[in-house]
């Protein structure tokens, strides 16, 4: 395998583990996926064609600037106490089109587009959303790791909730 193939097939094993672990529910593994400063960003729309660009001074669908915001999400999950999440909805993220875009001895920049179908039993209702990723990854040892999420969420209205398991 050419040296780029086997880059863009490490990237791709690291987005599709990221997918397993959402979908399985491995949170920890999740967050082990992320370094501590990891930027993990779901703008919300502006208007039809415009993002936001300003996480701190607008409201974004979901804003985490770093790695223990992630874990603070992942403990409300686990706890029990937001009534919300008292029964996580099935998932399964679907990642296609994964592209290298820039790379560097320093990180890569990666694109891959998404749909994430979610079934929740109780109410017997399927939701579906879908959009594009932008990774900025950077080598961790032998491996790659999660500096930068920038997630664009297409159909933005939401339907019941949405958190990281739905995106």
């Amino acid at each position: 395998m050419q040296p780029d193939l086997l880059l863009k097939d490490a990237v791709t094993e690291l987005l599709l583990e990221e997918a397993a672990c959402l979908d399985e529910r491995r949170w920890h593994d999740w967050l082990a996926l992320y370094r501590e400063d990891a930027v993990y960003w779901a703008p919300s729309w502006e208007d039809d064609d415009v993002l936001i660009d300003n996480p701190k001074g607008e409201i974004s669908l979901i804003y985490c600037g770093n790695r223990e915001r992630l874990a603070e999400r992942v403990w409300r999950i686990e706890s029990g106490l937001s009534s919300s999440l008292l029964r996580l909805p099935r998932t399964r993220h679907f990642v296609t089109n994964i592209r290298l875009r820039e790379v560097s001895a320093q990180a890569l920049v990666a694109t891959a587009n998404f749909q994430v179908n979610t079934y929740k039993h109780e109410e017997q209702r399927t939701d579906m959303f879908f959009g594009h990723y932008r990774y900025r990854l950077v080598p961790a040892g032998e491996a790659w790791q999660i500096a930068e999420k920038y997630i664009v969420v297409c159909n933005d209205v939401i339907p019941r909730q949405m958190d990281v398991f739905n995106i």
